[in-house]
């Protein structure tokens, strides 16, 4: 075999490589950005707090009156992870303070007293007070 086919070979190689890493690296960033449906849709706080909006791809609104310029807070859920009815899953955004990701495990269960399912949030690690105080200080309801 002369150079010239093994340059040929090594740079096919070199092509199928960088494809392959390429491809799974999207379904990999597809797999953390995708958020279960369970989770998607609005969910209000049983103790007249706030409205949070959950969209499929992982944007987050909440709704408060006197939060943000129009009246909203936006955040971002991602890296979430689900096995039936909880799960995982990073929060960032939310206010200008919360510079860092923060780290929670989500439950959804269901209420004989009330109907519908609600969701609960149980921090790991997040170190912006303001948002532990939204997620934990409120159970959601669709």
């Amino acid at each position: 075999m002369n150079r010239r086919d093994r340059l040929r070979r090594a740079a096919l190689v070199l092509g199928l490589l960088v494809l392959a890493a390429s491809v799974s690296g999207v379904a990999a960033s597809a797999t953390t950005t995708v958020v279960p449906k369970q989770l998607t849709g609005r969910w209000t706080s049983i103790n007249d707090g706030p409205l949070m909006v959950v969209g499929r791809r992982g944007k987050v609104n909440f709704s408060k009156t006197g939060v943000g310029k129009d009246g909203w807070n936006h955040a971002r859920f991602s890296h979430v992870t689900a096995h039936n009815l909880f799960g995982r899953l990073s929060i960032s955004g939310m206010l200008p303070s919360c510079s860092e990701t923060g780290t929670y495990r989500w439950t959804i269960f269901f209420s004989i007293s009330q109907s519908g399912p609600h969701l609960n949030f149980k921090k790991i690690h997040d170190a912006c007070k303001q948002r532990v105080d939204v997620f934990l200080s409120n159970t959601w309801r669709r």
